[in-house]
């Protein structure tokens, strides 16, 4: 079997992140706490009177805080942000373990994408934005930064990540440590464990004000494609089993696959969790943007 190509995850462009964080700008500003009493961290972008940072026009801004400079420069409407006395601050999670780089490496490039995407729009809005790539502990870690210029760090700490393609397990909660003060938290990962990663995410709400899970998934996660006796490989653990594969075993397969989603997202719901399952296939613009409309009444 050929191996996933694990290079071939790229930056979306900068159209296109520019577009995105446009649409998204009025679904991550003004995002309420998840539970009464969280400490909402200090400083983000709002109408205080300290210049913060520049961002693009979007409609509702208000005319006095145009940049007609900034504007003349770049041929578009900008705008001056201005810091507040209160803020957001993001942290976002990358799955770098193992089942991430099966078919292709599909998942893999759709979090990819996802996480730069996520992480531009947030800083593009004055938030303060830091990015964690875990497997079996944490493996990366781009501290929380602000303004456009942080973006570029993300990118670096982006640019260095590949998911293993054997042997790497997934131990979300190890992130759990890294989280310094409150804040929202955004997971991309397939959630491909025995517990679909639920005590982690039980334990990261703990430390966040509001907690998000994209699941991203590939169809071909359930299926079974073989005939006849076949070893089976758990490529996070190595354990081998053989097992013989018929049309009963296929959708036993993928009902499993199923279940497991179901019962990630009745947690999540139970739990206050913003949670969406995201087929590949989808473009991570739409995706995303109806996880965040969605998140508004969530957490």
């Amino acid at each position: 079997m050929a191996q996933p190509d694990l290079n071939s995850a790229t930056l979306p462009a900068q159209s296109e992140l520019q577009a995105f964080a446009r649409t998204a700008a009025h679904l991550l500003a003004e995002r309420r706490v998840r539970a009464p009493g969280a400490r909402v961290v200090k400083r983000r972008a709002g109408v205080g009177m300290q210049h913060l940072d520049h961002r693009d026009y979007v409609p509702g801004d208000e005319v006095r805080h145009i940049d007609w400079r900034q504007t003349a420069r770049r041929q578009r409407p900008i705008v001056r942000q201005f810091e507040s006395e209160t803020a957001s601050e993001w942290t976002v999670l990358l799955d770098l373990s193992s089942s991430m780089a099966m078919h292709g490496a599909s998942k893999w490039r759709a979090a990819f994408a996802g996480a730069a995407a996520m992480s531009y729009a947030l800083l593009e809005l004055g938030h303060r934005v830091g990015l964690l790539a875990f497997g079996r502990g944490v493996s990366a870690e781009c501290p929380r930064g602000r303004g456009r210029t942080h973006y570029a760090s993300v990118v670096r700490t982006l640019g260095t990540l590949r998911p293993a393609a054997t042997g790497e397990l997934s131990e979300l909660g190890a992130c759990g440590r890294r989280l310094h003060g409150d804040g929202a938290v955004v997971i991309f990962s397939d959630f491909l464990a025995d517990d679909g990663m639920r005590s982690g995410l039980a334990a990261l709400l703990e430390r966040s004000t509001s907690l998000h899970a994209l699941q991203v998934a590939d169809p071909a996660d359930a299926t079974l494609s073989a005939a006849g006796e076949v070893d089976l490989v758990d490529v996070e653990t190595g354990a081998r089993i053989t097992a013989m594969v018929d049309a009963r075993a296929a959708a036993l397969v993928a009902e499993e696959h199923a279940a497991l989603t179901r019962r990630l997202r009745a947690f999540c719901q139970r739990s206050g969790i913003a949670f969406t399952a995201w087929d590949v296939a989808r473009p991570w613009q739409q995706t995303l943007i109806e996880h965040l409309a969605r998140a508004r009444s969530v957490c």
